[in-house]
């Protein structure tokens, strides 16, 4: 008899899979109920309740409750054995800084859970990044860390991830228009703690410098409505000619050089930067104009990366926890293979200032 159920319980899960292999239930799809599987095969509740229970646990299915079991995404039905490794796509991977520590963070996440992490760098290369998202998911990645270079790019990519319900988590920025699930720094605080920490040093005159068009890039324009919340609470006008954007397309040194010239000659006092290594090109360009930080202007950067250490000035920044979001990110992608997560996952990691010499009481 045990045999017979057993049986039976096998064709209803032969049946779903062969449903899903020919895609006549897609990703988000319901599945037959309990109900239309003890009428079709002519079973107990118990048998149809077990085969959509073996669905589960090979984490094809996830279950709404008073609605039904749906198709959770597409890994698994070419192979089901497939290898459990999540593909990591970064710029850059080099021994130190920020990338390594997402790279560790996830790793020993995934490593606890039984999984491996690969790494594929793009060198800053955007086709390179492009035909990583189109290859991993065919290659048998059971999942994405990606860290998008630029919003814009592979935008029609990733909204076929998220319609399959790939499980692909961002690291670092987020998509406004479509609601992946990421794992960030809580960039808008870090703005905050960064204009607050200088308007407490007596400083009112504080300039907000980005590489990139502000607008366009998640985490630094978070940190620029940090900067001018801060500003506003404190009763400071927000200048736009304290406002530098896209610094980087103003080409040599020279540039930047009469930009930080005329923030001074408008009376400049301290500059928040969008990140430390553009903190780290105004120092050398200060120096290079006999500009002193901190007695002439004070300077705040974003990260707290490790090659601070090798600058003459020490800098105050802010400290993003790149472990810890890299560790997130990878608890995001297990879960949702588990089905324990079909939604959009936000997770926000606190930051922390970090004060040294490079800003200097006005008071």
């Amino acid at each position: 008899m045990e045999d017979d159920k057993k049986a039976l319980y096998n064709q209803i899960v032969d049946h779903l899979m062969s449903m899903i292999e020919k895609k006549e239930i897609l990703p988000g799809d319901r599945l037959p109920t309990e109900h239309e599987l003890m009428v079709k095969f002519n079973v107990s509740r118990i048998t149809a309740k077990r085969a959509l229970e073996e669905l589960k646990n090979r984490g094809l299915i996830y279950r709404k409750q008073g609605q039904g079991s749906f198709l959770s995404n597409t890994i698994g039905l070419e192979n089901i054995n497939r290898p459990k490794i999540i593909s990591m796509i970064i710029p850059y991977e080099n021994s130190t800084g920020r990338f390594i520590d997402y790279i560790r963070g996830a790793g020993d996440y995934l490593y606890s859970k039984g999984y491996l992490l690969s790494i594929n760098c793009t060198d800053g290369d955007e086709n390179k990044e492009r035909e990583f998202l189109l290859n991993m998911s065919k290659v048998g990645a059971s999942g994405i860390i990606y860290y998008p270079t630029n919003r814009i790019h592979n935008f029609d990519i990733l909204s076929m991830f998220y319609i399959n319900q790939y499980p692909i988590v961002l690291i670092d920025k987020y998509f406004d228009s479509l609601p992946l699930s990421f794992s960030i720094s809580n960039n808008f605080d870090g703005g905050y703690k960064a204009a607050k920490h200088l308007i407490e040093l007596g400083h009112e005159h504080i300039a907000f410098i980005s590489s990139v068009i502000i607008e366009r890039v998640p985490s630094v324009r978070d940190r620029f409505l940090g900067y001018c919340n801060a500003l506003k609470s404190s009763g400071i006008e927000i200048k736009n000619d304290f406002i530098v954007s896209q610094l980087e397309d103003m080409g040599s040194k020279g540039v930047m050089a009469q930009v930080l010239e005329n923030l001074l000659e408008k009376g400049v006092t301290a500059i928040i930067s969008e990140n430390d290594y553009v903190a780290i090109d105004i120092i050398k360009t200060l120096k290079s104009i006999n500009i002193n930080v901190p007695n002439d202007i004070s300077l705040i950067g974003f990260d707290n990366i490790s090659i601070l250490e090798q600058v003459d000035i020490s800098l105050t920044t802010i400290e993003q926890d790149f472990y810890e979001i890299g560790r997130k990110a990878a608890a995001i992608v297990i879960d949702n293979l588990e089905g324990k997560s079909v939604t959009q996952v936000k997770e926000v990691t606190p930051v922390k200032l970090i004060e040294r010499s490079s800003t200097i009481s006005l008071k």
